[in-house]
């Protein structure tokens, strides 16, 4: 690792507590092997990048920031990282209900192996998604599937992950209407309504819901899911296929890649991304290629 100690902000509340457990978990196993280690944990949304921005500014010296939770902490800690502007690599330690990021570099959620990773990995440049300046690491938007994580978030449900996000798919798909997007990008201009527009940095979203299956979060580019209007039983039979990644070639389904896209609609929509709900139309979200580098398992070559 670059020099200095180890920073871990874990939400104890990811995954009913397995946060904090795994948090403490990776810290003794970083101080076992000699490293020095400084373990915070978050109150509240919005507490992962204050803590992290307060460490960046500060006296200490980190060599690594991990991450310990959800896709949404991740978002949290990778914001302040950016902008700090230090070089500070991050590690992943993944605890959330979904777990897309992490997911999409191969980082499994065991404390063992995560800490093998903080050890004697490799901090490598992946790419991260922009949209009204604000980072995201996984997919952004619009669309039924902002409108289903809006009724998840909302309601105290005892479902996770994509178990929730299915059930919110049958309940708002008997009232959803479909609202005219116009959508721009390297691809052109469309102007129409639209059941679903996603930008994907990595290829899941939701707990490993596959919306743009050849997405990487290290191409320098984003993937697009564009879905036309269809009936409620027409999406009902689309969604199998989603979870699979098999909807390619489905009538009414698009792919595109892009650099940069803009979203427009006649009211604000609301934009979703690493589960955390993230802007408002008029919405630019683009590519930020190599933003940030993120602990991975060492690749041994020869």
């Amino acid at each position: 690792m670059d020099g200095g100690a180890y920073l871990i902000i874990a939400n104890p509340t990811s995954g009913r507590g397995r946060g904090r457990r795994i948090g403490e978990t990776v810290a003794e196993s970083l101080r076992s092997a000699g490293r020095d280690v400084e373990l915070r944990f978050t109150t509240g949304r919005g507490d992962g990048e204050s803590i992290a921005r307060s460490a960046l500014t500060g006296s200490a010296q980190f060599g690594c920031i991990v991450a310990c939770g959800g896709d949404g902490t991740v978002q949290e800690i990778v914001n302040a990282v950016v902008a700090a502007g230090s070089g500070v690599a991050m590690g992943l330690a993944p605890a959330g209900r979904c777990n897309d990021f992490a997911r999409a570099l191969g980082i499994v959620r065991d404390a063992d192996a995560i800490a093998a990773v903080l050890l004697r990995g490799e901090a490598r440049p992946v790419d991260l998604g922009r949209v009204n300046g604000r980072l995201f690491c996984t997919v952004a938007t619009a669309g039924i599937d902002a409108e289903v994580s809006e009724y998840v978030d909302s309601m105290t449900l005892p479902l996770r992950g994509t178990p929730a996000y299915l059930y919110g798919a049958i309940r708002v798909l008997r009232r959803y209407q479909c609202r005219p997007m116009r959508i721009t990008g390297d691809f052109g201009t469309i102007d129409r309504p639209m059941l679903l527009a996603s930008s994907a940095n990595t290829s899941c979203y939701g707990g490993a819901i596959h919306i743009a299956p050849e997405a990487s979060p290290t191409d320098g580019l984003l993937d697009v899911c564009l879905i036309d209007p269809m009936s409620r039983w027409r999406a009902m039979r689309l969604l199998p296929a989603l979870l699979a990644g098999r909807h390619g070639g489905r009538r009414g389904v698009h792919f595109a890649r892009t650099l940069r896209m803009t979203i427009g609609t006649d009211e604000p929509m609301v934009l979703w991304a690493d589960g955390e709900r993230i802007a408002s139309t008029p919405a630019t979200i683009e590519v930020v290629p190599a933003a940030v580098r993120v602990f991975q398992q060492r690749i041994v070559r020869g």
